[in-house]
Parts: C-alpha cells; structure tokens; sequence
C-alpha cells in the first residue's frame, strides 16, 4: 500500500513539473555557440525548461504548425543569419510576439538585418554595422587591443523584480536607442557618461550613433499584451568566458578596482528568468462587487447605493502563487470620465478591496482595473453595470431640503382656516338684510 502511494504521488510530481516546462527554440548562427554558452543554457534547463537547437540555416526551422505554436519561448542567438531557413522569417517571429510570446534576442557589431527589422519594430535602433561601444575610461584591463571595446558597465536597472544584480559586468558588442516616446521599453543596462558607439578602427569625425547615457547595452520590451522581448547588443555577454572571467575596471581617475567574477552570469539568469515570465508576473482572480448589506453580486445598481469592489492579486514566485502586495492599486468607476479613481486597501492575503458610495448620476458605468508597473504583467479588468435613478416609490416621504415649503404649505392651510372662522362667525362683518 505504501508503494503504491509512493508511485502515485511520484506521477503527480512529474505531471506538475512537466505542466510547468517551458519549451524554447534556440536558434544559432552555428551550434558550436552551444557549447562557448554553454553555461547560459544550462542556467535556463535548471530553470525548468526544455530547449531544442538549430541553425539558422536548418530548413526544418519552424515555430508553429497547423495554426499550433510548438515553442512556448524563442532565442535567437544568429546575429549575423542573413535570412532564417524554413517557416521561420521575420514575421513570423514579430507574430509570435503578438501573440504573447517571449524572445530573447543577442546580436554583436555586424548583426544582420532580420534581427535590425525585429528589434526595430520594437522600437530599439541598433548602431551601423561595424560599430562598437567603446569607454576608454570604464574598459577591462584584459582588452590586450587597446581599442577599448571589452567595457565595464555598472549602470544597471534598479529593479528587484527584474534583477537583483548589482556587479560591474563584462560587455563587447554594438549599442542600442531606444524610442524616447515608447514607455513600453525598460533600458536594463546603460553605458557610463565616457562611452560612445564608433568604429574602433576609424577617426572620429562625425557625430557618434549613441553617446554617454543615451548609449543602452541591454533593454526589454514588456508590451501590452504582457509579451516579453530581451534585447542585448552582445552576444558575448551571455558566454561561459564572460561568465566566468575576472573584472578590472579603470576608472577615469586613473585608479582599477578588480572583481574575481564578472556579474553577467547572475544578470544574465536572473533576465532570462524575467523574460521567460518565471518572475513578475501578476494574475487576479475572485473579482466581487456587491452592496454592503448584501453578498450576491448585482448587476444594476442605484444612485447613491453603497457598493464594496474587491479582487485577489496574486504573484508567481518561480514556484507558486503568492500574495502580491502593494499599495498603488486603484480601481476607477468610468463614464466616458472617471467619477471615481480610488486605492485599493489589501490584507496581506492578496485581497484588495474597496468601498464607496455610487455617485448620484445614473448612465452605464465600468469597474476598470487597469494596473500597468515596471517589471510586472498589466492587469486589466473591466466590468460594465447599470446605474440607474430612483424609481417613484423609493423617494423619501419627508425631503430636510423641503422643509421651508412644507411650513409655508401649511401656514398658508392655517391661514385660510383662521381667516374663514372669522369671515363666517365675525358679528360685525355679517351685512344687515334688507326690511
């Protein structure tokens, strides 16, 4: 009996590690990149998902099939592919992000123009083929060269949810510039204020594509539809050399700071994490709204009714659901405009709630959550309910406001009496008849 249950709980185990496997198409301008990255791929296994290789040049590429998509993720590590062997093209790449697909995307300083016509339509413009980031005051002391594109960069994005690394990391590759308008993009990695993208093996005589901080090495898209898009201008960044290497930074005052191991492994795992949605990602679930003397949830409701919202927010840890918790969630009641924009309070459960008073203007009105931060998934929910007037007989008897008419209604009753009682059995105002 007890190896019975044993088998039984060990089928369980493996259906749930196998319903949360992701599978990933890796896609390389040559299959030896899997074995000088080695280490970054063995870091996205560990993290519990199923990667298949090709090259570019396979014509068995392909992402989906029947309408199906095969791949739940797509990296895309064939910087200098000219074009992709099989079904798989530029369109279908930008359709599978439409789709609410993640990509992970690596190029280098002659990065083809598949991969520029798919980062473009996300909004980064990479620099001209043959360029790179060079720092002559920020460069590792093993750039033997002396043209001082091996940078050192430490300007990371200072978000937990997406990262937590904070170590100077190792970078070679060509820069990016980002749409200035476009709030969906999340520069990850920025290069010091000394930097700039130039051909290291030309004069500088004209205007660099990207200089000081407008120069991003690494950047992420989190579109709307909660897709996720790295893009890193190095694909060196992710190797087991730059993985393991030790870091001397010079500095512009001329000093050197040495690390024993550069931070692109920990940046580099705890990205893919994020853009493979293992982290920040929200779901809300047990949306309620209903009056605060009932518990059935209306869909019609009155003017002046006193009405409680709440919803459950849950954040997936990597491993399970947990509560999210926050204090800038609002939920607005819209009519064309928002009458209402209000917090949401939570319990440290994940339960956010609310309540207020309907406002005394009858139309169709939406419960809209709308929660959109940096890092994390939106949420957007968005209910329609009926607001409507009193109807006759749910008019108070008796208005306070009404009060000044009904006294001089009935003074004016009282007057009328008094002055009858006085026009009829006043002696004197009787006329005498006639003899």
């Amino acid at each position: 009996m007890k190896l019975l249950f044993i088998v039984i709980l060990l089928l369980q185990t493996v259906t749930v590690l196998s319903a949360n496997q992701k599978r990933g198409l890796v896609v390389l301008d040559d299959l030896q990149i899997r074995n000088t990255h080695s280490l970054f791929f063995s870091t996205l296994e560990q993290q519990g998902n199923q990667l298949t290789y090709y090259e570019a040049s396979n014509p068995k590429l392909e992402l989906s099939r029947y309408g199906e998509y095969l791949y739940d993720f797509l990296i895309l590590f064939a910087p200098h592919a000219d074009a992709f062997s099989g079904s798989l093209d530029v369109d279908a790449v930008l359709n599978f992000i439409d789709d609410g697909n993640n990509v992970i995307i690596a190029a280098d300083s002659e990065v083809s123009d598949p991969t520029r016509e798919i980062v473009e339509e996300c909004g980064v413009d990479f620099g001209p083929a043959g360029t790179f980031v060079i720092d002559h005051f920020n460069y590792d002391v093993s750039d033997f060269d002396g043209d001082h594109t091996l940078i050192v960069a430490d300007d990371i994005v200072n978000k937990s949810i997406i990262t937590s690394s904070s170590a100077p990391i190792l970078f070679r590759g060509v820069d990016q510039v980002l749409e200035e308008k476009n709030s969906l993009l999340i520069p990850i990695v920025r290069a010091s204020s000394t930097a700039y993208a130039y051909s290291p093996d030309e004069a500088v005589v004209d205007e660099p594509h990207s200089s000081g901080k407008q120069t991003v090495l690494i950047s992420a898209l989190q579109a709307r539809n909660n897709a996720r898009v790295l893009i890193s201008g190095s694909l060196e960044f992710f190797s087991d050399r730059f993985f393991t290497s030790p870091v001397q930074k010079y500095s512009a005052d001329g000093s050197s700071q040495r690390y024993e191991t550069a931070g692109n492994r920990q940046l580099a795992s705890d990205l893919a994490a994020w853009a493979l949605k293992q982290r920040g990602v929200l779901r809300s679930s047990n949306l309620h709204h209903h009056k605060v003397d009932e518990t059935v949830q209306g869909s019609v409701y009155c003017v002046n009714d006193t009405i409680t919202y709440s919803v459950d927010i849950e954040e997936w840890d990597g491993q399970k659901w947990v509560p999210y918790q926050a204090d800038d969630v609002q939920l607005e009641f819209v009519m064309l405009d928002p009458y209402y924009r209000v917090n949401l309070r939570h319990d440290g459960k994940g339960r956010f709630s609310t309540t207020y008073v309907v406002p005394d203007v009858y139309g169709i009105y939406t419960f809209r959550l709308d929660y959109n931060r940096v890092g994390y998934t939106s949420i957007n929910e968005n209910h329609l309910v009926t607001v409507r007037p009193y109807r006759h007989n749910e008019y108070e008897r008796f208005i306070v406001a009404a009060y000044p008419y009904y006294a001089s209604a009935f003074s004016m009753m009282f007057g009328l009496f008094v002055f009858s009682f006085f026009f009829l059995y006043n002696r004197d105002s009787k006329a005498k008849a006639p003899q």
